[in-house]
């Protein structure tokens, strides 16, 4: 029992100790070192994705500064085209809130992360910086 109970032990440690670093996503370490920037940038473009069709020839949306229930809008518009950009300041938590209607149907999407930038030290010819997320898919599933 005491030998489970060490394998236990030794297991959490394994995994706690080689985890990536707090926010990092291993996942996603590809960098375009030609959208790098020497200083670091104060703001940034979100990239929302919308379904614009024949139904929803137009997209109401919100951009709140922290979560959509705190109410602290940024940004208002209504969407004609599949993707819009909205330029904001960087490490802030953003979400956007899109309002489709069609007749009597309405559908709310929603999505949400931190729009951040990240110090890349061995990617690129020179220390720079990168947006990291920032893009939101308010889509509508088929």
């Amino acid at each position: 029992m005491q030998n489970i109970r060490n394998f236990g032990f030794i297991f959490m440690l394994v995994v706690i100790f080689t985890l990536p670093g707090c926010g990092e996503d291993p996942l996603n370490l590809i960098v375009d070192c030609s959208e790098c920037y020497q200083e670091e940038p104060d703001s940034a473009d979100l990239i929302i994705d919308f379904t614009i069709n024949e139904v929803y020839d137009s997209v109401p949306f919100t951009v709140y500064r922290g979560k959509v229930e705190e109410g602290n809008i940024e940004f208002a518009d209504t969407a004609t085209e599949g993707t819009w950009y909205v330029y904001v300041p960087v490490n802030e938590f953003y979400s956007v809130e899109a309002k489709y209607k069609s007749g009597n149907k309405t559908i709310f999407a929603i999505d949400g992360e931190k729009l951040r930038t990240r110090l890349v030290v061995d990617e690129c010819d020179r220390e720079c910086y990168v947006i990291r997320d920032g893009k939101y898919d308010l889509k509508l599933k088929e």
